[in-house]
């Protein structure tokens, strides 16, 4: 397999594999297994979600029953004495609460199920979030790193002594770089993001790591692999995180903020809080009201949020309504973060889903269902995936189903390095609005999609690029600025030359499009060793031209698919099943 090669084919010099291929004399020997060029990705397996997974706790320390009035003490009583490796049991029933709620580090806050047991915002509610892990974490001395820079290294040496102890969470980082390959800037068509790293968004490209051992007082031993090859020309440094919290889960509950949802949950606020996480969880917790962000993922790392449900805008207004607008009814955002694992999800009415900003590396979003997003305009596509501040690099996304857009904006800055693997990719049924199914617009560069089965089948062109655009739909646009149509200025050349295609079924060309490799049978993931317990009896892999049918036709239909409501528990509201497209 010549990988140098193969990464830097421009993804129009494809070959159509055809049936008389497969009948000549090379055939048997050339269909290996394919993998992606390791400079082009992440080790994801093993290195992502809780550390030997989330754990099954059984030691009950106490159980509550709601009081039918403030419940805020009782609940903050029971956490502040729960032991480590114990249970907080919230029977079934509404427990108000009127403050924010801190989860402490080794304990699990555990409810009856979700629409059961109901975490509820009183109206009027102050604070920036209902329940979260933390009041904030914050950032300590930066030390220089002057040697273990490249990636792949678990080991980094600083200039002077650090301090750290094993255990601690650090946050690897450098300056950007605006003219190096990739394109790395906080800058975007809406101006300077200064939140997109540290130094006011100068360092926005690195990854959070935790320090497995101290070989000496200048070196320290990482749990997992550096993402990048950090360059000693961008002043790499190295920051532990202070205050995190650890070992801690909420389950089996609903946190409502429909009542509560206010301006003091903007910027970094939230209806549930992962500030400076570090191995914790959410596991079927349904949270409803997003009055900016559902969940707020800042400085954590190796957190699994699994089998969640997330939806609904607050205040809770009609449908397109001022509550699904910019900067309302965001889904999860993450940022900084690594290793992090969101698995198994639903998010709908929300008008940003997933939102990253940077600098987050080597995190996993994986078999995720994003359907019915709202936005003012109601003949827009949404952004299913949005990498929406630089620079979030060396993610995976596999096994997901989104109706509306894979975008990668210029907003507030670059992107690059991110892999969408066996999804399935379709534009909002009956939206004609930014109709692209990957929308990768200027300074997303170096990103893989391999194995999706992409389009609805209203789509006309398979790529747009380098042309004038007037509502024509297409399975990819690519370098543009902005989401508008119009003429091509400022085109970013290296977002299409730089994009690696493979294995890709879509509905303009309703075939396989191969980039030339022989390596054409597809592994059926990049960061599970087989089929997870919680798939159930349906088909794995999932998604991928290589099965049959190409992906579930009734996801998220309450049907007892991985997706419905009997996987998760009871919903407050469940999305109907999209329209399925005719396997060609």
């Amino acid at each position: 397999m010549e990988k140098a090669i193969e990464s830097h084919l421009h993804h129009w010099r494809v070959i159509i594999f055809t049936v008389m291929v497969a009948l000549t004399a090379f055939a048997t020997a050339s269909h290996a297994t394919y993998s992606l060029p390791t400079d082009r990705s992440y080790p994801w397996a093993g290195n992502v979600g809780v550390v030997g997974d989330i754990p099954n706790r059984t030691t009950i320390y106490t159980t509550l029953s709601p009081s039918g009035g403030d419940d805020t003490s009782a609940i903050k009583s029971a956490i502040s004495n729960c032991p480590s490796g114990q249970v907080i049991l919230l029977k079934s029933g509404t427990f108000t609460i009127s403050s924010p709620v801190v989860i402490k580090s080794g304990i699990t806050l555990r409810g009856a199920g979700m629409g059961s047991t109901i975490v509820k915002g009183a109206s009027g509610m102050g604070g920036a979030y209902l329940i979260g892990f933390s009041n904030g974490a914050g950032y300590g001395t930066s030390y220089s790193i002057s040697a273990g820079m490249s990636k792949g290294s678990t080991t980094i040496t600083t200039s002077s002594a650090h301090g750290w102890s094993v255990g601690d969470v650090i946050q690897i980082d450098q300056l950007n770089n605006a003219s190096g390959n990739p394109v790395v800037t906080n800058v975007g068509n809406n101006g300077t993001c200064s939140w997109c790293g540290r130094a006011s968004g100068t360092r926005s490209l690195g990854m959070l790591n935790r320090v497995a051992a101290v070989p000496s007082s200048t070196t320290a031993t990482l749990e997992i692999q550096l993402s990048w090859n950090f360059s000693a020309s961008q002043s790499p440094q190295a920051t532990k995180i202070n205050g995190t919290t650890s070992d801690a889960g909420i389950e089996s509950l609903t946190v409502d903020n429909s009542a509560s949802g206010s301006s003091s949950q903007t910027s970094d606020g939230c209806t549930i809080a992962m500030y400076g996480t570090n191995n914790c969880w959410l596991l079927r917790v349904e949270a409803i009201g997003s009055y900016e962000t559902m969940v707020r993922v800042k400085q954590a790392y190796r957190n699994t949020v699994r089998g969640c449900k997330f939806h609904e805008g607050v205040p809770a207004l009609p449908i397109n309504g001022t509550s699904y607008a910019t900067s309302r009814a965001y889904g999860i955002w993450i940022g900084p973060g690594s290793g992090n694992l969101f698995e198994n999800n639903q998010l709908y009415h929300l008008f940003m889903p997933h939102k990253l900003d940077g600098p987050t590396s080597a995190n996993v979003f994986a078999y995720n269902y994003i359907t019915q997003l709202y936005y003012t305009n109601t003949n827009w596509n949404l952004g299913v995936f949005e990498f929406h501040g630089a620079h979030p690099s060396m993610n995976l996304f596999e096994g997901n189903y989104g109706d509306g857009r894979i975008l990668a904006d210029d907003v507030w800055g670059s992107s690059s390095h991110n892999t969408f693997f066996r999804n399935r990719q379709t534009l909002t049924p009956n939206k004609t609005g930014a109709g692209w199914d990957m929308d990768l617009q200027k300074n997303a560069q170096y990103y893989n999609a391999i194995g999706n089965v992409m389009g609805s089948g209203v789509e006309s062109l398979y790529e747009a690029n380098n042309m004038t655009l007037s509502g024509q739909l297409a399975i990819f646009r690519l370098g543009y600025t902005g989401d508008g149509d119009g003429d091509a200025s400022g085109n970013d050349s290296q977002v299409a030359a730089t994009l690696l295609l493979h294995g890709n079924w879509d509905s303009v060309n309703k075939t396989v499009m191969y980039n030339g490799s022989n390596d054409t049978v597809l592994p059926p993931s990049l960061y599970l060793t087989g089929k997870p317990a919680w798939w159930g009896t349906m088909q794995w892999p999932a998604i991928g031209p290589d099965v049959s049918p190409m992906y579930p036709t009734a996801p998220g239909a309450g049907n007892g698919t991985p997706w419905g409501d009997n996987a998760n528990g009871t919903s407050n509201a469940t999305p109907s099943a999209p329209t399925a497209l005719a396997v060609q």
